[in-house]
């Protein structure tokens, strides 16, 4: 995957190009200043890109929708392999998912409760929807191995109560982190958090008969948004 550079991006966008415009472009109410390569995510909700498909634009926002490219699952799927090798840890780990009927739980804390600014975006989903979350996990997976990640994992051990088999894969930190996601894609079935880090660890598992239980509110501040979720996915 090639990634623009600046050239390219004055290319589509010209004096809007810079990093200082384009944010303040972003906002809703100078959308009429914006050129039409500049298209910016009206909401969490999918949208329709039909009118600046085949040209050359610029598009600024999540786009966390598997509605915008579930037509290309097995290609995204190729593209976002996990390159470099496992180390001897992550590949101990991956024979112990391999071996189980593993289910991710991922916790995200972090700077969204060391932030009041974030904690009031986003919100963190609690001890109250892990139980259920487990809960259905175990009324409807024979005998599953929950493997907990978390960057907070002494809250997560304090907090949530598992009655089944469990570990606590904690060694993945700093620029490793991202292993953690690669550990995650490799279990059966999922429990995510509202984080979109955990949300793409349960995508990027082409199991058809996973299970995986989200958050029924994603946003703390924003209400329903029924698209960022995958048809199938379980909201709790």
């Amino acid at each position: 995957i090639d990634t623009a550079t600046g050239r390219d991006l004055k290319a589509v966008l010209a004096w809007q190009a810079s990093a200082g415009v384009r944010r303040w472009l972003a906002r809703r109410q100078l959308a009429p200043l914006r050129s039409p390569a500049f298209v910016v995510e009206p909401s969490f909700n999918y949208c329709d890109l039909r009118p600046v498909s085949g040209v050359n634009s610029y598009l600024s926002g999540y786009w966390q929708s598997e509605k915008y490219f579930a037509s290309l699952a097995a290609d995204i799927r190729q593209q976002f392999r996990f390159k470099p090798l496992p180390s001897a840890e992550n590949q101990a780990w991956l024979d112990v998912i391999s071996n189980t009927t593993a289910v991710s739980l991922h916790v995200r804390r972090g700077d969204f409760v060391s932030s009041k600014k974030n904690l009031a975006y986003h919100g963190v989903c609690s001890p109250a929807y892990y139980s259920a979350a487990i809960r259905h996990i175990v009324e409807r997976v024979a005998k599953p191995t929950f493997f907990v990640f978390s960057d907070d994992l002494a809250w997560a051990q304090s907090n949530i109560h598992i009655a089944a088999d469990c570990h606590y894969v904690g060694h993945n930190t700093g620029a490793a982190s991202f292993n953690d996601m690669r550990l995650m894609s490799r279990c059966q079935h999922h429990i995510i958090a509202n984080s979109s880090f955990s949300w793409w660890g349960a995508w990027l598992n082409d199991q058809p008969k996973k299970t995986v239980v989200a958050p029924a509110r994603w946003f703390a501040h924003i209400g329903d948004t029924p698209d960022l979720l995958p048809a199938g996915w379980v909201m709790l």
